[in-house]
């Protein structure tokens, strides 16, 4: 009796529950039947929320996208587009902007046109700068610039006020000098002491002027007692003849009789201020300083100041004073030395001056190193 009461209370329960579940999916077949329209908002909602670009999440995506390019823009170089990116237009926000091609077109269109314009102006500019360059090469080419150098050796300690050992022999100015006639001299003045005075005696330039003296020496060529004018044999203010006569070429040759008066820095800066004076005077003249000769063995006195390594002292002074433009320096000491440096003793009766006969090479010497004064 109670087992049959316990089933018929199980089936009761379970009949219960099936019919609330049978009710349940009833009534949601049934507003599912009843409410297709629903149903199709629904769908409808969730589709436009995946496609749109305005309100769904590829607008949420493009905006994000747009946030970033705003804050990073202005960070990013052109370097760091990509290469198919950065040929593209770009506006100032950093968006590809549509190329028409209207302005691709009219460059094309007008490209020929500048492209000759162009060229005749570039070609004009080269012609120009052509020829201005080859006038340059040609000056260039006509700017000759001579070299003095010195033959140095191992100097001796000289204990004397006049002067000391240089430690180098200066050598006449390299240039690419022309060989005159005796013509190159009609317009030649020739200034200094007793050597100068054989040139002018023996060495058959007759043309050239002469002013020179036995003893004279450079602080007394310009003073006002004068110079002996070859010519005449009379006196003569060289200040008055350098002003009023213009001369191509000026030959200096005065150091002798300087070996004993003062020394050798004395002796340089009064020939600075000479070589000046007459520059000013003969502003279109070549310049040449003459070396000074050496004394022979005989005559060479360590002893004393007469000796050729003071004379070799006072020449590189002068010698430094030649620019290898318009002065130069011409050492004839190799024509007449010997093999240890001293005046050849076959050729001076003194051991100071040459033989009269030996005054031609000295006149050879000056016609193969000649410049032409510029006009």
């Amino acid at each position: 009796m109670k087992n049959e009461k316990k089933r018929r209370k199980i089936k009761r329960h379970n009949a219960r529950k099936h019919t609330v579940k049978k009710q349940k999916v009833g009534a949601l077949g049934e507003v599912l039947y009843n409410c297709p329209y629903l149903i199709a908002v629904v769908v409808t909602s969730l589709a436009v929320m995946v496609c749109s670009d305005k309100i769904g999440i590829r607008a949420i995506a493009k905006d994000a996208e747009t946030i970033v390019r705003q804050t990073m823009g202005n960070s990013v170089s052109v370097d760091e587009i990509p290469i198919d990116v950065a040929s593209e237009p770009v506006s100032e926000n950093g968006n590809v902007l549509e190329n028409t091609g209207e302005n691709n077109l009219e460059e094309m269109e007008n490209a020929g046109e500048r492209k000759e314009e162009n060229d005749d102006i570039e070609g004009e500019d080269e012609l120009e700068n052509d020829g201005d360059a080859l006038e340059s090469a040609e000056n260039t080419e006509e700017t000759v610039v001579g070299v003095t150098k010195y033959e140095i050796y191992e100097p001796q300690e000289i204990d004397s006020y006049y002067y000391s050992d240089a430690g180098k022999v200066a050598l006449t100015t390299e240039y690419p000098y022309t060989k005159e006639n005796d013509s190159y001299f009609n317009d030649a003045v020739f200034l200094g002491d007793s050597r100068t005075l054989g040139i002018s005696d023996y060495a058959g330039l007759d043309e050239a002027d002469f002013y020179c003296d036995s003893g004279m020496m450079l602080f007394k060529l310009l003073a006002p007692e004068g110079v002996t004018y070859q010519k005449t044999g009379n006196k003569e203010d060289l200040t008055q003849v350098l002003q009023q006569k213009q001369y191509g070429k000026v030959y200096i040759m005065l150091g002798m009789n300087e070996l004993g008066y003062g020394n050798t820095e004395m002796y340089l800066e009064q020939y600075r201020k000479v070589v000046d004076q007459i520059r000013e005077w003969q502003p279109d003249a070549i310049i040449y300083i003459m070396a000074n000769l050496h004394v022979s063995r005989a005559k060479n006195n360590p002893e004393t100041e007469f000796n050729n390594i003071n004379i070799n002292d006072k020449n590189a002074a002068s010698a430094s004073l030649a620019n290898g433009i318009d002065i130069f320096y011409l050492d004839a000491n190799p024509l007449f030395t010997d093999e240890e440096g001293y005046l050849n003793a076959d050729w001076t009766f003194d051991g100071v001056h040459l033989y009269a006969q030996h005054y031609d090479v000295w006149r050879e010497f000056l016609l193969e190193h000649a410049v032409e004064p510029k006009e």
